[in-house]
C-alpha cells in the first residue's frame, strides 16, 4: 500500500508548504504580533481543530468494522481517554503538561518524518528527538512567556538552562542519527533550510504565531492530506467536502466547549490557559494513538 503522508505536492522536492514556510518568514518580519496572533487563532480553531475530527471514523476503517457495537465502544473508548487527559491535567497538572508535551513531540515529528524514514530502524526516535528540537526552539526564544505558562498551569519554574540542554542533547542526537542513514534520508538540504526559516519566524513572531504556524502549515494541513487519502482515496469525488462534513459536528462542539469557557465565566480567568491546555491534551492523547494506528497502514 502506498504511503498515506505525502504532502502537499507540487513537483518531487517541494510543496505548497515550502512555499507557505518562505511567505511567513516574510510576514513575521513585517506584521505586528496583534495581526499575527489573530491569524494563529484563527488557523488553531479551524485546521487545527479540524484535522482530529475524524479520528473516530479512521479507527473504525483501520479496525475494518461496520458492527454498531465496536462503533460505539471505540467512541466510548475515544471519550474516556479524552476525559482522563483532563482529569491528568487538573489533578496532577505538572505531570500532564510533561505528557502533553511529550506525547506532541513525537507527534509533531511523526507526522513530519513518517514517509520519509521508513528504511530507518531507530525513526521512532527520530520523531521525538525532531519534535523536541522544533518545540526546545520555540521555547528557548520565547523563555519567559512559556515559563508564565507553565508556572500557571504546574507552579513549576523551568529552568532556561535545562531547556538550552534539552536543545543541545536532541539537536546532537538527531545529528547522529542523520549521518548514520546519510544514504538513506533524501533532500536534507532542504530539511535543514526548513529549520533555518523556522528559526526566523520562532525569533521575530509571536509565541501564538510561531507555535500556529508549525502547528498548522507542517502538522495540521500534511496530516488532512493524509487522513482524506486514507479515507477517501478513490472513492469519492470531493474527498476534501466529504471529509469537511464528516467532522462538522465535532469541530462545532470543540468550539461551542471552548468559546462557552471563556465568555461565560465558568471559570476564573487564571485558569484560563490551564482549560485551553487541557483541552488540547485531552484531544491530542487518543488522537496520537489513531494517528498511530493510520500511520501502520503505510509499513
Amino acid at each position: 500500500m502506498k504511503p498515506v503522508t505525502t504532502s502537499f505536492s507540487i513537483n518531487k522536492k517541494l510543496s505548497i508548504t515550502h512555499y507557505l514556510t518562505v511567505f511567513c518568514v516574510f510576514f513575521t518580519l513585517f506584521c505586528p504580533d496583534k495581526a499575527q496572533n489573530i491569524i494563529s487563532a484563527i488557523g488553531i480553531l479551524s485546521f487545527g481543530i479540524l484535522h482530529g475530527a475524524n479520528d473516530i471514523k479512521i479507527l473504525i476503517k483501520k479496525k475494518s468494522t461496520s458492527k454498531p457495537q465496536l462503533k460505539l465502544l471505540y467512541l466510548l473508548s475515544y471519550v474516556v481517554v479524552v476525559f482522563l487527559g483532563v482529569s491528568i491535567f487538573f489533578f496532577f497538572p505538572a505531570l500532564g503538561l510533561i505528557t502533553f508535551i511529550a506525547v506532541s513531540c513525537y507527534h509533531f515529528g511523526e507526522q513530519h518524518w513518517e514517509s520519509k524514514l521508513n528504511k530507518i530502524r531507530e525513526r521512532r526516535l527520530f520523531y521525538f528527538l525532531y519534535g523536541t528540537l522544533i518545540f526546545s526552539i520555540l521555547f528557548i526564544f520565547h523563555y519567559k512567556t512559556i515559563n508564565e505558562i507553565i508556572f500557571q498551569i504546574s507552579n513549576y519554574d523551568l529552568s532556561y538552562v535545562y531547556l538550552k540542554n534539552i536543545f543541545i542533547f536532541s539537536t546532537i542526537f538527531i545529528l547522529c542519527l542523520v549521518f548514520k542513514n546519510l544514504k538513506k534520508i533524501e533532500n536534507l538540504w532542504i530539511e535543514f533550510m526548513i529549520i533555518v526559516f523556522l528559526l526566523i519566524i520562532f525569533s521575530q513572531g509571536s509565541l501564538l504565531f510561531g507555535f500556529g504556524f508549525y502547528f498548522i502549515i507542517w502538522h495540521s494541513l500534511p496530516s488532512l492530506k493524509s487522513q482524506i487519502r486514507f479515507l477517501y482515496e478513490g472513492q469519492v469525488i470531493n474527498p476534501y467536502i466529504k471529509y469537511l462534513k464528516s467532522g462538522f459536528i465535532y469541530w462545532v462542539f470543540a468550539i461551542i466547549g471552548l468559546v462557552a469557557f471563556y465568555f461565560l465565566g465558568v471559570l476564573p480567568k487564571e485558569q484560563y490557559v490551564s482549560v485551553f491546555f487541557s483541552f488540547l491534551a485531552a484531544i491530542t492523547f487518543p488522537h496520537v494513538v489513531v494517528m498511530g494506528l493510520m500511520f501502520k497502514s503505510s509499513d
